[in-house]
């Protein structure tokens, strides 16, 4: 009898405490439940009742007195805003705190069979669980994760190696793709769910959830927001590493090769052609231009899941799993301030240990930013000595004007009078000493050179096309030049135009012979320079490509000097008896020639050329700073 009024009396204390305690929503469920359950004791159920309700606050009670008006809420005041400060809004795009539209979202969802409702939950308590009621994932949804893992396996399976090509390659010298590839790496290891078991998950709430599928989203909805050349460059990149590694380079065909082995060759091509083509379309899936491109893993998702694309399975995953409530794109970009990713330019994100054997470490790259710099410098440093050079004890200038005035024109002028006092007649007879000395050197005339060992060769050291439009523009100059002097013999007038027009035509020519000269430069200083022996007979016909590291070639007879030139005039008979390059390589006809065409352009105040030495001082003061 004893124990029944004990119940009683408890069973009292716990109703008197539900209508006295300001209970809270989610409380106010567990309440529920408990007394809902059959399978606990009057008692333990009561008891229970009131451990949970215990810290609640009091209900307030308001007394009303007639006499007294009651305040409504149209009469009462606003207190006023400090500063006029807005109040913050709610988030809007947050999860939602209750299961109201739980019910909603199984019934959207249902069909699918990836989401089931649970109800009980584990909580600090004498029992250890509590209720709350969300939708958990179910094995098929399991499965789901685990087929889209098999496809984040493959693009791990190649990238290290595809990485370690970029790293180790000494011509590559931007990181970007590198540091990219290095977060779709740790994007591609995010595998939610699959390293706990289900009774684990079974028990997971909206944080648990979150927690689990927060990379692996947002990762997606960053690249997403990728612009698409970046994406492209990721792409290309990927596509020339995995050509070149050694299981997947495509093997050479030979025509001396039997048949079966043709065939043998060509079946492991057109494997290895299909294992790149998988993984490229693999790696695209991941990285669509929008979220309903059609794509590899896209159409095994309709195939299997009825998901046109990944978005749509993400979105639902965070809709059902973690704001609880119906969800759009927009808002979920929203919450997780989602972004384009953002990666170094400059410094490569990998190991310490790992940059400094592929030589990618800052003390490295500052190392081959120098020696860069120096190589970019090298031909702005034989500009600037072909500039300085003034022959055999005289200013080269002067002494090409007064050649020509003694040799061409038979008269007697002093080279500097002519100079400070009539500059354009200087240039003039500079335009007629280039032509009569140098011209038969690059219009393709033969000229007959006598090498070392005192055999004699007929040849030129261009072709007739190589400096064609170049010369087509020095004898329009020329002939400008003449029609100028003509028409104005007391030079009245300045002629800047046409001294423009002259270091225009000047420059071109200069850095053309430049350039040619460099290439013998590099070319020279092969030790294996014999085995191109025969090159050094032929004249040149191409323009080499603009490539420092290149072999080079060396300029036509250089070893040689000139006996006899075919279509030369009587201030050309000069050069009979000269070497084409002295083996210094900083003097000799060509040398001369190249200074002489600069030296014309410097006179001339050439643009191009001025720019040239703004650019030279620019490489040197970064080389100067990257010492310090």
């Amino acid at each position: 009898m004893g124990k029944r009024e004990d119940i009683k009396r408890i069973e009292r204390r716990a109703r008197a405490m539900l209508l006295s305690k300001d209970i809270p929503p989610h409380k106010q469920d567990l309440v529920r439940t408990l007394i809902n359950n059959k399978k606990l004791s009057p008692e333990e159920k009561w008891r229970a009742v009131i451990d949970l309700i215990r810290n609640c606050e009091e209900k307030k009670v308001v007394i009303y007195d007639k006499r007294v008006p009651v305040e409504t809420a149209k009469d009462k005041k606003r207190p006023p805003r400090e500063g006029g400060a807005l109040l913050p809004a709610p988030e809007i795009s947050a999860p939602t705190e209750t299961s109201y539209y739980i019910d909603e979202l199984y019934r959207k969802y249902r069909h699918g069979g990836l989401f089931r409702r649970k109800y009980l939950v584990r909580r600090p308590n004498r029992f250890g669980i509590g209720t709350r009621k969300r939708l958990i994932p179910t094995k098929k949804l399991v499965k789901l994760i685990e087929l889209l893992a098999v496809s984040q396996n493959l693009v791990l399976s190649r990238l290290d190696a595809v990485m370690r090509e970029i790293l180790f390659d000494d011509s590559a010298e931007d990181p970007t793709v590198f540091n990219y590839l290095r977060l779709i790496r740790l994007w591609m290891t995010e595998a939610p769910l699959l390293h706990e078991p289900y009774d684990a998950v079974k028990w997971m709430e909206r944080d648990n959830f979150d927690h689990a599928f927060r990379s692996l989203i947002t990762y997606f909805y960053s690249f997403l927001k990728l612009g698409a050349d970046a994406r492209e460059k990721i792409l290309a990149e990927v596509e020339n590493r995995l050509r070149s590694l050694d299981v997947l380079k495509k093997e050479a065909a030979n025509d001396e090769d039997p048949d079966m082995n043709r065939k043998e060759k060509d079946k492991r091509n057109l494997d290895r052609e299909e294992r790149i083509y998988e993984y490229l379309m693999t790696i695209r899936s991941f990285l669509p231009v929008d979220a309903r491109q059609e794509c590899l893993l896209a159409k095994r998702l309709k195939r299997y899941y009825d998901f046109n694309n990944l978005s749509e399975l993400f979105l639902v995953i965070e809709e059902a799993l973690v704001f609880q409530r119906p969800l759009t794109v927009e808002e979920l970009v929203a919450y997780f301030r989602i972004r384009a990713p953002i990666v170094s330019q400059t410094a490569w994100d990998a190991a310490e240990d790992l940059l400094k054997k592929a030589g990618k470490d800052p003390e490295s790259l500052e190392l081959k930013k120098r020696e860069s710099l120096r190589k970019e410098l090298d031909p702005y440093e034989t500009l600037y000595m072909l500039l300085r050079y003034e022959g055999p004890g005289h200013d080269l200038l002067l002494r090409a004007y007064a050649d020509q005035v003694h040799y061409m024109d038979r008269k007697q002028y002093d080279p500097k009078i002519m100079y400070n006092d009539h500059h354009i007649d200087f240039i003039h007879g500079l335009v007629h000493y280039f032509k009569n000395m140098y011209v038969p050197l690059l219009d393709g005339s033969t000229v007959v050179f006598r090498d070392m060992g005192r055999e004699e060769h007929s040849g030129s050291i261009f072709s007739q096309d190589y400096f064609v439009e170049q010369l087509k523009s020095f004898k329009s100059v020329a002939e400008e030049m003449e029609l100028f002097i003509n028409n104005n013999p007391a030079l009245e007038l300045t002629g800047d135009r046409l001294i423009r027009s002259v270091g225009d035509c000047f420059y071109g020519i200069g850095k053309e012979l430049r350039h040619v000269f460099d290439a013998h430069r590099r070319w020279y200083s092969l030790l294996t320079r014999t085995a191109d022996s025969e090159m050094t007979r032929v004249p040149i016909t191409a323009r080499e490509p603009d490539d420092r590291g290149g072999r080079g070639r060396p300029i036509p007879y250089y070893d040689c000097v000139i006996k006899e030139l075919k279509s030369g005039t009587l201030l050309a008979n000069e050069l009979i008896g000269k070497r084409i390059l002295e083996d210094n390589l900083f003097d000799g006809v060509f040398v001369r020639m190249n200074a002489f065409a600069y030296q014309v352009a410097s006179d001339c105040s050439n643009e191009n050329l001025l720019h040239d030495l703004d650019e030279m001082k620019s490489i040197m003061q970064r080389i100067e700073q990257s010492r310090r």
